[in-house]
């Protein structure tokens, strides 16, 4: 599960193919199911990131999907047929919580910016819809649409990060980027692209689990709190 993630650096630089790509950013310290965030895609204009909302709702039921096991997408149907609408979420960070709700960030032991797996999708649009609105980044708008959306994949949680939780988001190998993009059949295992470095972590404030909280302090570190028995 991966409910919350942080994108605080205003830009990054992505190299796919020899072409430098450089992407432009609103930080965002607190990123949640159902908010507009930044995404990158392969269009037949090239690689675009834009602002797509994070989860969907499939027309035969209400829940919100936002995750999606990597282990399972190609037999899951709300997942399979999304299989060649593959997409990176940029991030720098994201959040699990330990017992009673005691929140601590992820980060790359070097900080900057990591891409997780995840899949888009093309919404219809539906009625009395609820979502809570966020800061949205600076995308190309003319090739992403309202209605588009996706979701992050996750796999089982490395040696760093098990001790929180058991499932993390998908973070890929920087050399396995162009291959998840490409627009072909998904004929390749998803664990054969997988960055396997270890993740560092730090407690941070509890204002984190207000999902309408969205300022710098929330990234800072805090005293690690004593587990309640």
């Amino acid at each position: 599960m991966c409910a919350r993630y942080t994108l605080t650096l205003d830009q990054a630089r992505l190299v796919m193919a020899g072409v430098v790509h450089i992407f432009a950013f609103v930080p965002r310290y607190n990123i949640g199911p159902a908010q507009r965030a930044p995404v990158i895609i392969k269009t037949p204009k090239g690689v675009r990131c834009g602002d797509l909302t994070w989860g969907y709702k499939t027309q035969w039921s209400n829940t919100l999907h936002f995750n999606a096991q990597a282990e399972r997408i190609r037999q899951t149907s709300a997942f399979k047929k999304l299989l060649n609408q593959r997409c990176l979420v940029p991030m720098d960070g994201f959040y699990e919580w330990k017992p009673h709700k005691s929140p601590v960030r992820f980060t790359r032991l070097k900080r900057g910016v990591f891409y997780v797996a995840g899949l888009w999708h093309a919404n219809e649009p539906r009625q009395n819809d609820n979502f809570h609105s966020a800061p949205a980044g600076k995308g190309n708008k003319g090739e992403f649409s309202d209605q588009m959306s996706f979701v992050l994949l996750t796999t089982a949680a490395n040696a760093s990060v098990k001790p929180i939780h058991d499932r993390m988001p998908l973070i890929l190998r920087e050399d396995a980027l162009e291959q998840w993009l490409e627009i072909s059949d998904f004929n390749f295992q998803i664990s054969d692209l997988l960055d396997k470095s270890d993740l560092s972590h730090y407690s941070v404030s509890r204002e984190v689990n207000n999902i309408r909280d969205e300022n710098a302090g929330l990234i800072a570190q805090v005293a690690t709190e004593p587990e309640l028995l």
